[in-house]
């Protein structure tokens, strides 16, 4: 994360945020945050949904990761939830995005926006590489 721009979110917890460049192969975390800023108020069925149209891997998101990342970003006060009791079936748990988690997803655009551009220069060097063999 770019300096100045450092997530206080992994403080005190048992796990680093991951937006300190740590676990990125799927980028759960911004893909739910950004899946919950698109949606307003949503249960973890239609986050995966969206989520999944914005998958970096063919395998997209699996529904666990979905819940284990809300579980934790709900800890951290990124979202709040409730149980939606209305309609027919059992209830479900909605989500929706805090303040905090609106700013969550500002950090993570500087970040994304660092490792585009970072990988914009690895990807001059394969390019070069390939061309020059």
């Amino acid at each position: 994360m770019p300096p100045g721009k450092r997530c206080r979110h992994g403080n005190g917890s048992k796990r680093a945020c991951s937006c300190a460049m740590g676990n990125l192969y799927r980028f759960t975390e911004p893909i739910i945050l950004v899946s919950l800023a698109r949606l307003g108020t949503a249960h973890g069925y239609q986050i995966l949904q969206e989520a999944n149209k914005m998958a970096v891997t063919h395998a997209g998101l699996d529904v666990g990761a979905i819940y284990r990342t809300l579980h934790l970003f709900e800890e951290k006060g990124l979202v709040q939830s409730e149980w939606d009791t209305e309609g027919s079936g059992p209830a479900k748990r909605v989500y929706a995005l805090t303040s905090d988690g609106y700013t969550h997803l500002g950090q993570w655009t500087a970040v994304l926006e660092d490792f585009m551009t970072a990988l914009g220069k690895v990807l001059v060097y394969c390019r070069d590489a390939v061309a020059e063999a």
